[in-house]
């Protein structure tokens, strides 16, 4: 999720909408440079297009013809070796995408999108989910999703997971999704707590915040650099299409940059699109408007809470405000979970997630609990404004089903945190359950084939990002942006997905299967005494050893202290 928290307390896609009015004409640009036909184009070097040109350059299939055209530059010098992670939230060059609700709508600039400044959640999904939400199988789903972990490298809940929170009643079939994590990794010999992330700098664990790094599927194939088929610095306006004789489809014969530089498609030549949903579309729009000028996408929405322990205080006009919940020890490190919520007769229940992101065992650090709606009835529709050369979204209001699911929600939430959290809570009147902002997960748009990435009406343009996800699911989207670029790659060169393992340049392990229970790893870590901050960490580390491959450390007595 890439949005700032506000503390306040299944339909497809429609096609684009098909008019008869010709396109007008390409607007003059110069100079006019003409490149060498190119049998394989990618679009944007974020995760799905950075995955997208790996697997194509890693098969050989593009005969040496591959080019990565990318609008901005490298992201912040230090993104992955010197800054800490909070130092690069938000902070990327940006540019604007189009508008969202009037306003203007910024999406990250650089070589490795939105991944380079996001909040860095690793959240794919389960691979039915994927399959479902992109309208393939399921297996091809399950590769995809192990190629593009392994091109990058996160950190996983399930290692970290100090104290499992215990199964709440108010939640029935509740998921703890430890397959979840953090696009960041801990440079410390002696852990991070990884609410520092996000926290403001007054609310950092000592020698924790500056040594957490932000991870992306682009360093983890390129490193802080970028491969020499790409092109930094290139945004592409548009697409040249001609109609094939055969099929009376449109096929892309070149690609035009916004500097009058155009690079032709080779006889048989693919294009895949990894410039966002939005931004693609935008250039579908740029292209033949009169064909595509009217887009529906899909996003998560969300409510939080963020609380401060009652042992902290903050400056409030001429006094003070002190916190209302208890020490942050109550609430061990960071977890996702998943539910359902009931629904009713009229309205089937819908996913949501809890997230905690806390900083325990620190005791003044704050904490947050962020209620994501992951299936929401609601679209974002979106028009292409030619006077402004951008398209413009609006939200659809909520239905009364996603409104009863926000209410349940919440209530569940609300009714499980409250038994053993102080002063939690979340807003459920109409008009907050109402106005829950969006959670930047910006999906869809893009009309497929079914069960294909080719985009509907043409012959050779693939989408090879989140435009592709034809419903919104339980997922944060940028592992899904970079799933869906390993699929369109390899459908391009005509491979199957399966394979995918085999072209990737990189390859990060996954989890490690715990050889223990997590009972007796979270019996261990209980038993770690938090008198100081370096013994309890010490300890605790031990008793995530239990998690790895060799053979686990007996737990210490209950009354001894940790070494």
């Amino acid at each position: 999720m890439n949005a700032i928290i506000v503390v306040h307390g299944e339909p497809c896609p429609t096609p684009p909408l098909l008019t008869s009015s010709p396109p007008p004409p390409q607007p003059p640009a110069s100079p006019t440079v003409t490149l060498p036909p190119a049998q394989c184009t990618v679009v944007g070097a974020g995760p799905g297009g950075v995955l997208a040109a790996d697997v194509m350059a890693g098969a050989d299939g593009c005969g040496g013809s591959l080019r990565l055209f990318e609008r901005g530059d490298l992201p912040l010098e230090g993104t992955y070796d010197t800054l800490p992670f909070f130092e690069t939230f938000n902070k990327q060059e940006m540019y604007i995408v189009g508008t969202y609700n009037g306003a203007e709508l910024p999406f990250a600039g650089v070589f490795g999108g939105q991944q380079t400044t996001n909040g860095g959640g690793f959240a794919p999904g389960t691979a039915a989910e994927l399959a479902a939400g992109l309208a393939i199988g399921t297996a091809a789903a399950q590769a995809a999703q192990a190629c593009a972990a392994a091109s990058v490298n996160a950190t996983y809940w399930k290692p970290l997971l100090g104290a499992v929170p215990p199964p709440v009643q108010h939640i029935e079939g509740q998921t703890l999704l430890d397959h979840n994590g953090m696009l960041a990794t801990c440079v410390n010999e002696t852990g991070c707590a990884w609410g520092d992330m996000l926290m403001p700098p007054g609310f950092h664990t000592p020698g924790s915040a500056d040594s957490i790094r932000r991870r992306t599927v682009a360093h983890g194939v390129h490193g802080s650099g970028a491969p020499d088929y790409a092109t930094l610095g290139a945004e592409v306006r548009s697409i040249d299409f001609e109609e094939d004789p055969d099929s009376g489809e449109l096929m892309a014969a070149a690609v035009r940059l916004s500097d009058g530089t155009v690079s032709p498609v080779a006889d048989g030549g693919k294009v895949l699109l990894a410039a966002s949903s939005i931004g693609s579309a935008s250039i579908f729009a740029r292209s033949r408007p009169d064909l595509y000028s009217s887009f529906t996408f899909n996003n998560h929405y969300y409510t939080a809470s963020f609380l401060l322990p009652s042992s902290v205080c903050v400056p409030a006009g001429d006094g003070e405000v002190c916190g209302e919940g208890p020490p942050a020890s109550t609430h061990s490190h960071n977890w996702n979970y998943g539910f359902v919520t009931p629904g009713n007769g009229d309205c089937a229940g819908q996913s949501f997630e809890v997230d905690l992101r806390g900083n325990y065992p620190v005791p003044d650090a704050p904490y947050q609990v962020i209620l994501l709606q992951m299936e929401p009835e609601m679209r974002s529709h979106g028009n292409w404004n030619a006077s402004t050369g951008l398209i413009d979204l609006i939200d659809e209001p909520p239905t009364e089903c996603d409104l009863l699911a926000r209410r349940q929600a919440i209530n569940i939430t609300s009714a499980s945190w409250g038994a053993f959290t102080p002063g939690f809570s979340l807003d459920s009147s109409h008009a907050a359950v109402a106005a829950w902002p969006q959670g930047w997960h910006w999906a869809g748009g893009i009309p497929l084939v079914d069960g294909s990435s080719r985009v509907a009406g043409t012959t050779n343009v693939f989408s090879a990002d989140a435009g592709a996800v034809r419903k919104p699911f339980n997922c944060h989207t940028s592992m899904v942006s970079a799933a869906a670029g390993v699929i369109a790659g390899m459908e391009a060169l005509g491979l199957p997905t399966a394979d995918c393992m085999d072209h990737i340049t990189a390859s990060f392990p996954p989890p490690p299967p715990p050889p223990v229970s997590s009972e007796q790893m979270v019996a261990c870590i209980m038993s770690c005494d938090d008198a100081t901050l370096s013994a309890y960490r010490s300890c605790n580390m031990a008793c995530h050893g239990m998690y790895s491959p060799s053979p686990p450390p007996p737990p210490p007595p209950p009354s001894a202290s940790p070494s």
